[in-house]
């Protein structure tokens, strides 16, 4: 074969193997473009990616597996590298008024030591508490066993004098005798004006009753010099994407309330039907932040979570990717605070009961770490969105004033960014998409610093023995206007200045 001949032909099979290697080939990683206004704040006093986390740890039944003191340090081990900022618990009269509300205040019962015992351990790990004024509204404001529920009748003439006396009572011997003056917020009810718990006074709606209550509290608490102590939250209207009964409290009880607060799971309900994961989740807050808008005041994503086709979604991988995008869409609205629903699987005291709400022999299984006490045979360990949730309670910050910025975010990937405590810089990318994506983050005014990233790769779940926390899995030495990176599918990076 002569020379021009055979120059040709290798010319021809390199632009043939050049097509079918290409067509063997996945096409280059699509760019974006997100910028952080680390010099524009949109929430000033950003409370962190926060939950609910009953204080349960040292409370025991008969008949029932107790946490044992190895369970509970390694339970308060996890709150430690998480950094935990606000814990919002279970509270009812029971614990000290026994069957009755009437009943003479006991601080001494195994229900109230178990809970000081929890309480100590919050404020040594420098948890705040969101403590509930009680749990069921109307049932909790004339609590009595002794009469059978559907006989039992609230007195609204004397029920909110006596139910306000036991929140004053109950903050006088927590924050006064005790000192646990982490005891900052207190939650009025849970749900109250959602669903029936409990009979309403005659001549009375629930919300007018639910003002009336919430009224005593407050009062009670200027008498005794208490309310400066706390700040009382609410409405916790639940299960709503239109945040029901949010507008009708600002309107009726802003002189009561401090930091409003709403809920919702599964990204949407019926009849509304806005969409699933981010974007559904941004509507729920908005719905509610234009309601409380002519207050000036903060408010709080108090519930949320996702238990749609069934359970089973809360223990994939993907379960983190998930939560990542509902903290970015409460933050991007203008959320002081959001508390996942919930923290660990916890044992309720006092109660076996298995239901369709994930209701195990009296474990609830919807948190994000599996309870010590439950009849499974990984009992214990965490589930794989313990990792990207805790990455974002420990990297975000959300203590002493600590500044969330506005950003933008562009093509399936989100971004938050913060200065924790008003020092250095994190900044969360959310890869929402199911392919990976390469993009550069732009900051409008210079870091000038070194970073680190914990990367949440759903692919990449860390096995038995694992670190309580992921670590950094790289380093960006010299960051100044910006920073370069690629996330796998559905993958969650924080990108920070501080150190692990």
């Amino acid at each position: 074969m002569n020379k021009p001949v055979r120059g040709v032909l290798l010319w021809i099979w390199g632009i043939l193997g050049a097509v079918v290697y290409s067509s063997f080939t996945a096409p280059p990683l699509p760019e974006a473009r997100l910028e952080v206004y680390n010099d524009s704040v949109q929430i000033p006093d950003f409370k962190g990616v926060n939950a609910v986390y009953h204080g349960f740890s040292f409370m025991e039944d008969p008949g029932v597996k107790p946490m044992t003191e190895a369970d509970r340090k390694a339970e308060f081990a996890r709150v430690k590298a998480m950094d935990l900022k606000i814990a919002r618990t279970w509270y009812r009269p029971d614990w000290a008024c026994g069957d009755n509300l009437y009943n003479d205040f006991n601080w001494q019962t195994p229900r109230m030591q178990a809970f000081y015992a929890w309480l100590d351990q919050m404020k040594a790990l420098h948890v705040d508490v969101a403590l509930q004024a009680g749990w069921w509204f109307t049932r909790d404001t004339y609590h009595n066993t002794r009469i059978p529920a559907d006989q039992a009748q609230p007195d609204p003439e004397k029920d909110p004098a006596r139910f306000a006396e036991w929140v004053n009572a109950s903050l006088h011997q927590l924050i006064i005798v005790k000192g646990y003056t982490h005891i900052k917020y207190l939650v009025l009810f849970t749900e109250p004006l959602n669903y029936r718990s409990g009979n309403q006074p005659e001549g009375m709606s629930s919300p007018e009753y639910y003002d009336v209550v919430g009224t005593a509290i407050h009062r009670r608490l200027q008498q005794s010099g208490l309310r400066k102590a706390v700040q009382l939250v609410g409405p916790n209207s639940g299960s709503t994407d239109t945040a029901a009964f949010v507008g009708w409290s600002a309107g009726k009880m802003n002189d009561i309330i401090d930091i409003y607060s709403w809920h919702s799971y599964n990204g949407r309900q019926s009849g509304t039907n806005p969409p699933l994961e981010y974007e559904g989740w941004k509507q729920i807050a908005l719905a509610g932040k234009v309601k409380i808008a002519h207050t000036g005041k903060p408010f709080w994503i108090d519930e949320y979570g996702a238990s749609k086709p069934t359970e089973e979604v809360r223990f994939r991988p993907d379960y983190g990717n998930y939560l990542a995008q509902c903290v970015a869409a409460f933050t991007h609205a203008g959320a002081q605070s959001s508390l996942l629903w919930i923290l660990f699987d916890q044992k309720y005291p006092a109660s076996k009961v298995t239901n369709k709400d994930s209701f195990y022999n009296g474990v609830h299984r919807w948190g994000l770490v599996r309870s010590p006490q439950d009849d499974l045979p990984d009992a214990g360990t965490p589930y794989p969105a313990w990792y990207a949730f805790s990455m974002m309670s420990r990297y975000l910050g959300g203590r002493d004033t600590t500044p969330a910025f506005k950003t933008r975010s562009a093509d399936s990937l989100y971004v938050v960014a913060t200065s924790p405590s008003g020092k250095g810089t994190s900044v969360m990318v959310v890869n929402a998409s199911h392919a990976a994506r390469k993009f550069t983050v732009g900051f409008s005014k210079p870091v000038r610093t070194r970073m680190g990233r914990c990367l949440y790769d759903p692919a990449q779940i860390p096995g038995a023995g694992a670190p309580a926390i992921l670590p950094f899995d790289k380093q960006f030495k010299s960051v100044t206007n910006s920073i370069t990176d690629e996330l796998p599918p559905r993958g969650v990076a924080i990108y920070t200045t501080l150190k692990q």
